[in-house]
């Protein structure tokens, strides 16, 4: 077991995932095993009905129905994504994986040192 943690993108005006997101959480769900548990990260850059945790959440229980997903919800930064992320993860004992997307790498690599979370976009 696993936790897949993906970062937030700011939502469309729409308040649909953006091309970036989408590419997130099809990273995510392709990097799914039965038993792993999805924690996606992001309030509501946007401004718009929903946070992108919401957002995200929905996305990926319309492809994989019953798997566990956490939602952060409070966070509006990268650096928020990690900090809110790591006091949840805190409580499990598995291996993290977190997808963002490469452009990205370079940063949330510097804001997880320390960790053991696999990085991968």
């Amino acid at each position: 077991m696993k936790i897949i943690l993906i970062l937030g993108n700011k939502l469309l005006s729409s308040g649909k995932p953006s091309k970036i997101l989408k590419k997130r959480l099809d990273t995510g769900i392709d990097n799914y095993n039965k038993n792993d548990i999805f924690l996606v990260s992001g309030g509501n850059i946007a401004n718009v009905s929903h946070t992108e945790a919401y957002v995200m959440k929905k996305y990926i229980l319309n492809v994989l129905p019953k798997a566990e997903v956490i939602c952060e919800s409070k966070s509006l930064t990268t650096k928020e994504n990690i900090q809110y992320s790591k006091n949840i993860l805190k409580d499990y004992k598995c291996k993290v994986l977190l997808v963002t997307s490469y452009n990205h790498l370079k940063r949330v690599r510097k804001l997880v040192k320390g960790l053991n979370w696999k990085l991968t976009s």
